[in-house]
Order: C-alpha cells, then structure tokens, then sequence
C-alpha cells in the first residue's frame, strides 16, 4: 500500500521519522481493535497519555502489526497542494486569563508549594485542504532533529507533531534519557543567551531524572549542559546513561513519567496543581510514544503536537513557570511556540 493510501484509510497506524534519520518507519495495525497496556508488558508500539487514569495506554502489538521502511529520498512529494490555516482562536480574554494562571502558579512556588510547574493550553486553528502525509514532510524537512510522527487509530483519533525530547531509549542494558528544558526562539543570527530562570528550569529535570535513575540503575553518566536547536527553537540538554536491568525497564520508564519537563516539581504535587489550574484535559499531549519490547525502548514525549481534526487542528504547548517567572512573557513564549508549528504547515 502506498504511503498517501494507507493515511487515507481508517485502520490504526503510524508512521514516523527518528531524529536525523533519512528513512520513515510504518506500523500498520492489521485489525481495527483498541489494545490496551498500562504496564508497558506487550511488545509493540506505544501511544501513551499524560494522565493514565483519564485515558487509555494504546499499544499496537508487534505480532498483529505490519511494519515496513522507506527511504525518504525515495517518496515523491506533490509540492502542487496548498494547505490555508487560520491563526489561532483566541479570544480577547484569554491572555489574560493563562496571565492569571502563570500568576497563581509563582505564587505557589514562592510560598514553597512547588520548585517547578508545567502549564499547558491548547489553540484551536481552523483548516481547509489539510493533507496529513503532506504535513508530516513538511515537518520532516523542518525538524530533522525531532522525532517527528503521524498516529491514527479510529477510537481515538489523529495525532500528528515534532517532539525534540527522547524519553527513554534502551538496548544492551544501557539506559539513555535526556532533560530538555529552557526555550528561546532561534534566528541563526543573534547568540542564544540563556537567563537564570531557563538554566534553573532545567536543572530541575536533570536533577529529577538522576535522583529516579539512582534507585535502579548503576554506572550513571551525566553531561554538562548544552544548547540544542530545534527548527527555530533552541533548548538546554543534558544526556543522562545509566545500566539498567532489562526485568526493571518499564517500572524505570513508568518512573520517570511524567517528567519534570511535562510536570512539574514535586512532581505529585505539581500533577495535582496543574489539575486545578489549566482546567483541561490534556489527553495524549506530553504523553509519550515510540517502540518498546521486553529488552529494547525507543520512546519520546509527546511535546510540539496536535490532534487533527476533519475541519480544524487542535495544537497543544506549555511552558515550564519557576519562582521568577513572568506572566507576560509566558503568555508570549506559548503563543511563539504554536506559531512557530503553524509556519511550518502554513
């Protein structure tokens, strides 16, 4: 079947591209049933959610699954169809409302309730003639660097984004994640020059992620920080190793999410606060994705991403708020990130 078929078709898929890889990966779904696996025990590829209590963990099982590689070099683009989407919606209130939110979540942190928290919301952006395949290359050829993906399955709908941030790749024993926090907008011209409030911010989720390792893990290695580009985004990174029993992998994976980078810290305390505060159901947005077997994980944060919908796309950003935060300028960050992602498909 032929790529641009297989996306038109209601049977559950994905197709994706690792980072700076030049092929695409397909998984096809041979039934239309909804697999279900909250403890990560099934071989096969995962489509997780933020919450686990408000929706299902959905796996496409290996062995009732048709998976396939494709050259990318190797798929004929049709550079003829136009895609009009709108700006966002928002309406005039609004800033000032998500102003209020951040406002309410510094207070928290000042008042020593949190170190850290994650708040999100989601645009909705009108669209006319949007085709998904020619989305995904579109994102592919922007951000080389991300994982980038498209996943439908006819229960749950169509997701689709570009997400910088690997969550757990595991193989031979070895364990590798990484704590990506900080954002700035990135030009190619002016120096990124990171402030307190972005070095601190990542600190957070290194920390977490080392403190979480510890317990299971031996031989732990960690880098110095370092920034990292992303289409027109620039973030810190910091790569973190450790040896890990493959009998403890998903309670290691289950462990770390959601990370601090999603979340928050204490991350139950922040998970319950971003429950009061956003007053929205984040579904499968900071959730996870990837392939995971019994001694093999290839899983990535579901960040940079939307669900598709037949006449409109539902985009999803957040952004991490420490005790110096400012709402103003938090508002602005999030508006930057989802309009960085429309330029892309624009």
């Amino acid at each position: 079947m032929m790529l641009k078929d297989l996306v038109d078709t209601n049977k559950p898929f994905v197709i994706y591209k690792k980072p700076y890889s030049g092929k695409l990966n397909v998984w096809q779904q041979m039934d239309g049933q909804l697999y279900i696996s909250n403890d990560l025990s099934q071989s096969g590829y995962y489509f997780a959610p933020y919450d686990f209590t408000k929706h299902p963990v959905v796996v496409f099982p290996s062995h009732l699954s048709v998976k396939q590689d494709i050259l990318i070099r190797e798929i004929n683009v049709d550079n003829t169809k136009r895609m009009r989407i709108s700006e966002p919606e928002i309406r005039k209130f609004e800033a000032v409302a998500y102003q209020d939110k951040v406002a309410k979540a510094v207070q928290l942190i000042k008042n020593g309730k949190l170190h850290k928290i994650v708040l999100s919301r989601d645009f909705k952006v009108l669209s006319f003639g949007f085709g998904k395949f020619e989305a995904l290359l579109k994102l592919m050829n922007v951000y080389e660097q991300s994982y980038v993906y498209l996943w439908h399955h006819p229960k749950v709908g169509t997701w689709m984004g570009a997400t910088p941030e690997l969550l757990a790749q595991y193989q031979t024993g070895i364990f590798q994640t990484i704590a990506l926090a900080g954002t700035l907008a990135y030009d190619t011209v002016t120096p990124v020059t990171w402030q307190l409030k972005e070095i601190n911010e990542q600190q957070f989720v290194t920390d977490y992620i080392v403190a979480n390792l510890q317990k299971s893990g031996s031989n732990l290695k960690v880098t110095k920080p370092t920034t990292v580009y992303q289409g027109h985004l620039a973030h810190i990174r910091t790569d973190i190793s450790a040896e890990i029993n493959s009998a403890n992998l998903s309670d290691v994976i289950l462990d770390l999410h959601p990370t601090p980078a999603v979340c928050g810290l204490p991350v139950k305390k922040a998970k319950a606060y971003i429950t009061e505060i956003e007053n929205r159901d984040r579904n499968y947005y900071s959730g996870f994705l990837g392939e995971k077997t019994e001694n093999f994980a290839s899983l990535y944060v579901n960040l940079r991403s939307m669900e598709v919908k037949q006449d409109h796309l539902r985009l999803h950003v957040g952004g991490g708020i420490v005790a110096d935060s400012n709402p103003e300028q938090e508002w602005r960050e999030i508006l930057m990130k989802s309009k960085v992602l429309l330029s892309v498909l624009a």
